[in-house]
């Protein structure tokens, strides 16, 4: 596209096992498109054409097929018209927030403690199956990815509830217990979340929430307890360790805890909003994303230990007279990132854009070249070394253009103003 062509044209060749057959549509969570036109022909077509040049398809896909490089080349007086007519389909959908109000007096000068957990999962004919063939299609029920954490969710929320009408809680300021929808294709509800409150508190989207949030407490996958609990964020305040330590004394689960707070879940939504964060995690196993996330497979005895525990800390943070401290995690370089790219800026984008035209970043991470540049939550990338960016696409596509070391300008647009900042690609360990 950077260089003027109009159309991408794929055939699955005379060697691919799907001989003659067109390649199918596939597609991402995404709104953005690639930005140009792509169609696929059946084999006999795509031999004709090559074919107009002196070209073989057989042989051409043979040395492709071994690895070796091949020059491209022309076919001429080859006319093409194509029409393509995609829809991209929008839905909606409704993240559920209730709360549990203190009656203190001085609750409503207080941040709140929000709980969470996704309620959405795959479906069937969804993206991001990790099943092959037919099984891919299957209903994936998603027990433990992530009805298990909704579950724990309505626990904690039914025990508080409890405890305060019964008189035997105190709270010193207000619980949100909130089930976000999207949290599988980007963390899209609790990222519009966000965006909400502080439009509406604060008159500013991208405005950061500390004073609104005294902490976020994320279940997600907490169903398949079997040698520890992993509680993650620990780094993003200081009295975690002091935390989980007196409130697991009467529970008694094996906990091993992460620091990094850039997490792939909604509490990271409340991370780039100097929120502070835990999220309970059980572990990952071979039925993630699968049919076979179902509900027999649920470690119920240590889900409700679990519960128990994240419910005790809830109890205790919402009881309390001050807040936790917020504690901004540096990311070591090249965690998280995609295995193929050298070098690194470190944002992180907002999937939650939708028809914005660039990328929207949620925010940098600390001590990463984006941040040390100035690069912030809410700017839109529109050109990375002078090279348009559209979508997520040309971002990832011109990331990989990088060198380590090798400044670069990018123009983000910040508050209806492009401003061009000087970004040097850091490397990946």
């Amino acid at each position: 596209r950077q260089k003027g062509a109009k159309g991408v044209i794929f055939v699955a060749g005379p060697n691919s096992e799907v001989r003659g057959e067109l390649v199918g549509l596939s597609y991402d969570a995404s709104m953005a498109d690639s930005g140009i036109a792509a169609i696929s022909v059946r084999r006999g077509i795509g031999e004709k054409l090559v074919a107009t040049a002196g070209e073989d398809l057989r042989k051409i896909q043979t040395v492709l097929d071994k690895g070796e490089m091949m020059m491209g080349f022309k076919i001429p007086k080859a006319a093409l018209r194509a029409t393509v007519d995609i829809v991209q389909q929008k839905r909606t959908g409704r993240s559920v927030v209730g709360r549990l109000a203190s009656i203190d007096p001085g609750a409503k000068k207080r941040p709140a403690i929000i709980l969470g957990a996704h309620v959405d999962h795959l479906g069937a004919h969804g993206g991001g199956s990790r099943a092959t063939g037919e099984d891919a299609n299957k209903i994936h029920y998603g027990a433990d990815d992530n009805a298990s954490g909704v579950a724990a969710l309505l626990e904690v929320a039914q025990y508080l509830s409890e405890q305060q009408k019964d008189g035997r809680l105190k709270l010193k300021r207000d619980v949100v217990f909130a089930a976000w929808s999207g949290e599988e294709i980007g963390l899209i509800g609790s990222s519009r979340f966000v965006q909400e409150v502080a439009l509406k508190l604060k008159g500013d989207a991208d405005a950061k929430l500390g004073d609104v949030f005294a902490a976020n407490l994320n279940m997600d996958m907490v169903g398949r307890l079997d040698q520890s609990l992993v509680l993650q964020g620990t780094g993003s305040s200081s009295i975690w360790p002091r935390v989980i330590e007196q409130r697991n004394a009467p529970v008694g689960l094996p906990i091993k805890t992460q620091s990094d707070a850039y997490l792939p879940t909604d509490a990271t939504s409340f991370y780039l909003r100097e929120v502070p964060i835990l999220n309970a995690f059980t572990g990952a196993h071979d039925d993630y994303h699968t049919p076979r996330d179902t509900a027999d497979k649920i470690n119920y005895p240590g889900t409700e230990k679990v519960t128990r525990f994240m419910a005790l800390v809830a109890r205790g943070l919402a009881s309390a007279d001050e807040a936790p401290d917020y504690v901004k995690v540096e990311r070591p370089e090249g965690q998280g990132r995609r295995a193929n790219l050298r070098a690194y800026l470190g944002t992180v984008p907002d999937y939650s854009q939708g028809d914005v035209v660039g990328v929207k970043l949620s925010g940098a991470t600390k001590g990463g070249p984006a941040d040390k540049a100035g690069i912030k939550g809410g700017d839109v990338v529109i050109n990375v070394a002078g090279k348009e960016v559209k979508n997520i696409y040309d971002y990832t596509y011109v990331l990989e253009s990088l060198k380590v070391g090798e400044g670069v300008e990018i123009t983000v647009r910040r508050k209806g103003k492009e401003v061009t900042l000087n970004v040097v690609p850091g490397s990946r360990q």
